[in-house]
């Protein structure tokens, strides 16, 4: 709690089990599951450090992402991907006394900036396969297990549980063991998640804990900074999307005029603007930067003020999957909805996601910011909804929809 404040925030929300015949340590979002074996023989600096690196697996998605790349191979390159982060919170030794080497660079390969990859690209990447290897080989490049990972269920794995905390029964699901992939606990999960790490990040924030805000991961960070002003005039931008409301006369306010008198009469209005319902979908895909999303965030800040607050929607984020969309109706709304992604591109995914939810309330258009790189749908599978691209550069145009560039220097 003094080291990592916002780290041991997120570990309360776990349960432990102890399970034996169980290799590590692994997560499904929900309990963290260890081997007594293993964990009784960690310094406290190595438990630290193997609890840390069970969150940047839930933060990076990883544990939702393989349910698609699986294997020790994605498994590998997700830890490459995680403890290359974790080496920015402190987490800096080459090799611990009992977790053995901790890699943060593709073996062999030094030039390739892992930071800015996606556990996909670093898996292109890697020189040789560690199904080359036996199985206690592989272990040794693995620092945890990814058993747990697509585990819908919170109870049923192999191996005779030997520690759990009471009421534990009331998290058993119904899902059989390796179901994980579809939109339903999953989705729910990432929102749990995402309000979490909104909540921890404003707490510590408003805490004047310098410390502690130092510590919180910055793609979490980013929505909390000073906002930047907004580029765009989402007023033209959007005159097609809202709605002119005349409301010639009122009582909020009253007449002012006639406010010594007996009667509580209207007052005349000027014209008024109310919007549709509006979807902006955010590109957070790996060859999108934290800068860029949070100018995605100061962009809808500055529309909400420009409407006068009357600016209401849903915020959804997408690579080649959907994070589920989050209504916002003030700019307090929107910043906590916490972005979640980084694998690649699909825009196919966000009109899949939309024919398949909103089936009788269609929104009236949909906003999607991005750098336009990925595959796009034919415009026949966009169920005639206005699209508006937000584009941070001047090299791609997509195939259909408006077009609006939003490049900084």
């Amino acid at each position: 709690m003094h080291n990592m404040p916002f780290f041991s925030l997120m570990l309360m929300y776990f349960r432990f089990v102890a399970i034996s015949d169980m290799k590590k340590i692994s997560t499904n979002g929900r309990c963290i599951y260890f081997s007594p074996d293993f964990l009784d023989k960690l310094y406290d600096y190595e438990l630290d450090f193997i609890l840390c690196h069970q969150l940047m697996h839930i933060f990076c998605g990883h544990i939702w992402n393989a349910c698609t790349r699986d294997g020790d191979d994605y498994h590998f390159a997700c830890d490459i991907s995680v403890n290359a982060f974790l080496e920015d919170y402190g987490f800096k030794q080459e090799k611990y006394a009992h977790l053995g080497d901790v890699y943060r660079k593709i073996p062999d390969i030094r030039e390739y900036p892992v930071k800015e990859m996606t556990p996909e690209e670093i898996l292109e990447h890697l020189p040789y396969s560690l199904y080359m290897f036996n199985e206690k080989t592989r272990s040794k490049f693995l620092v945890d297990n990814d058993c747990w990972w697509t585990e819908k269920s919170d109870w049923g794995a192999s191996g005779e549980i030997v520690l759990d905390l009471p009421d534990m029964d009331s998290l058993v699901k119904d899902s059989p063991k390796g179901s994980a992939g579809g939109d339903g606990d999953d989705s729910e999960l990432k929102q749990e998640w995402q309000g979490r790490m909104a909540g921890a990040a404003k707490t510590l924030e408003s805490n004047d804990d310098t410390k502690g805000y130092d510590n919180t991961p910055n793609f979490i960070k980013r929505m909390f900074e000073e906002k930047r002003e907004p580029i765009i005039d989402w007023k033209k931008i959007l005159n097609n999307f809202v709605q002119e409301q005349v409301c010639d006369y009122s009582f909020t306010p009253p007449d002012r005029r006639f406010s010594d008198s007996d009667f509580f009469l209207p007052d005349f209005n000027e014209k008024d603007f109310a919007t549709k319902k509006i979807l902006f979908m955010a590109d957070t895909s790996g060859s999108v930067e934290d800068d860029e999303l949070a100018i995605v965030y100061s962009e809808l800040c500055g529309a909400i003020e420009q409407f006068s607050g009357k600016l209401s929607g849903e915020l959804g984020f997408f690579d080649c999957n959907i994070t589920p969309p989050l209504p916002f109706e003030s700019i307090n709304d929107l910043m906590s909805i916490v972005p979640c992604g980084g694998g690649g591109t699909d825009f196919t995914v966000i009109f899949d996601y939309i024919r398949k939810t909103y089936t009788s309330d269609l929104p009236t258009c949909v906003v999607i910011f991005t750098d336009g790189y990925g595959p796009y749908p034919n415009e026949n599978n966009t169920l005639g909804i206005p699209v508006l691209w937000i584009i941070n550069n001047a090299e791609v145009t997509p195939p259909f929809g408006k077009i609006a560039r939003l490049i900084t220097l």
